[in-house]
C-alpha cells in the first residue's frame, strides 16, 4: 500500500476483469479481440483469455441485468451494453449542493478546465439516475448548445492572436453581421462564453457571446485588415502583512523587494488593465508610460469629485 501499488492479494481479478468488460460494452460496440487485446494489455492484468471466458463474463453481466446487444458490421460481430441496472444515486440535497458549486465554479473557471469538467460528468452522466439533475447542469452550462469544433477552433486562433472574419448575430438588431477580429482569448465570464479580441466593427477590444456566433468565415493569416494596439504598462505595488501579490496571465514581475513589486503588463484589452490596476486600491501606483499614468489620475480625481458634497 506504501507504493500506491495494487497487489495480487489486493483485488479479485475475475472482479476487474468483469468490471473492464463492463466499462468496454458501455463505452460502445466492441469484438471479442478488441476486448481480449485490452486485458493483454492492461497494465494489471497483462493476461491472454479465450473467446469462452469472454463469453462467460458477459453472461455474468446479463445475469447481473445487463442487456447486452450483437450487431453486424460486414462480417464482424461486434457487442454492447444496451441498458444496465448499474447507476448513481443522488439525494435532493445532494441534488442542490451539486448545482450551488456547478454555478461557483462554470462563472469564472478556465474554459480548458470546463472541457475537462464537462467530459467528466459526460463520462458519468449514463450511471445518474436523476434525470433532473442531468437537465439542470445542461442548461446551466456555458457551452450548452455551442458546437465543440467552434469553440475549439476559437481558443486556437485565441492562442496565436490570428485574425478570423467571424459571422454573428447582432444582439442589438437581430440581424446577421460579419466582423474582424484578432482573436485574443476564449473565457468564461459570469456564467457565460465569450471570444474577446480587437474588432473592425467597433474599432476597440471587445467581447462576442460564442452562443451569437454562427460560423468562422475565414481565416485572414495572408491578408490581416487590422493593427491591434498593445499596450505595456509599468506598475508599482505596495506589499504588506495582509495580501499576497499574485500576478495573472499577462503580468511579469520585473522587480521585487521587501516593500514593493514593479509590474509590467502586456495586453490589448486597455480596459481591462484599468480594471486590474483599479482593483489594486491605494497599493498601486501607475509608473509609465506617463500619458497612462495622467489617464488614470484623472480617472482617480473624477471619482473623488463625485463623492465629495457641493
Amino acid at each position: 500500500m506504501e507504493t500506491n501499488t495494487i497487489t495480487h492479494n489486493l483485488m479479485s481479478f475475475s472482479g476487474f476483469k468483469a468490471m473492464l468488460i463492463f466499462s468496454m460494452l458501455v463505452q460502445g460496440p466492441k469484438t471479442y479481440d478488441e476486448i481480449k487485446k485490452e486485458i493483454e494489455n492492461n497494465e494489471y492484468l497483462k493476461e491472454t483469455v479465450s473467446t469462452d471466458t469472454i463469453r462467460i463474463y458477459m453472461n455474468s453481466l446479463k445475469q447481473a441485468g445487463c442487456q447486452i446487444k450483437r450487431i453486424n458490421e460486414g462480417r464482424i460481430v461486434k457487442y454492447y451494453i444496451d441498458s444496465h441496472p448499474f447507476t448513481l444515486k443522488i439525494s435532493d440535497s445532494q441534488v442542490k449542493s451539486i448545482i450551488k458549486v456547478y454555478k461557483a465554479i462554470s462563472k469564472s473557471i478556465e474554459i480548458s478546465d470546463f472541457l475537462e469538467l464537462n467530459a467528466f460528468f459526460d463520462k458519468i452522466s449514463p450511471y445518474i439516475s436523476n434525470e433532473d439533475l442531468k437537465l439542470k447542469l445542461k442548461k446551466l452550462s456555458p457551452i450548452n448548445n455551442i458546437d465543440y469544433d467552434l469553440i475549439s477552433d476559437l481558443m486556437k486562433y485565441a492562442k496565436s492572436n490570428t485574425e478570423i472574419t467571424i459571422l454573428y448575430n447582432a444582439k442589438n438588431s437581430g440581424k446577421r453581421k460579419e466582423t474582424d477580429i484578432i482573436a485574443d482569448k476564449v473565457s468564461i465570464k459570469n456564467g457565460k462564453l465569450y471570444l474577446s479580441g480587437y474588432n473592425s466593427e467597433y474599432k476597440n477590444y471587445s467581447d462576442f457571446l460564442v452562443s451569437n456566433i454562427i460560423k468562422i468565415v475565414s481565416v485572414n493569416i495572408h491578408s490581416p485588415k487590422l493593427e491591434s494596439p498593445e499596450y505595456i504598462i509599468r506598475y508599482e505595488y505596495l506589499k504588506d502583512d495582509n495580501t499576497v501579490f499574485e500576478p495573472n496571465d499577462e503580468e511579469t514581475i520585473t522587480e521585487e523587494t521587501e516593500n514593493h513589486v514593479i509590474v509590467e503588463i502586456k495586453s490589448r484589452n486597455k480596459f481591462a488593465i484599468m480594471q486590474r490596476i483599479l482593483s489594486h486600491s491605494n497599493k498601486c501606483r501607475v509608473l509609465s508610460p506617463e500619458n497612462y499614468r495622467q489617464e488614470i489620475i484623472a480617472i482617480l480625481k473624477n471619482m473623488k469629485e463625485g463623492y465629495i458634497e457641493e
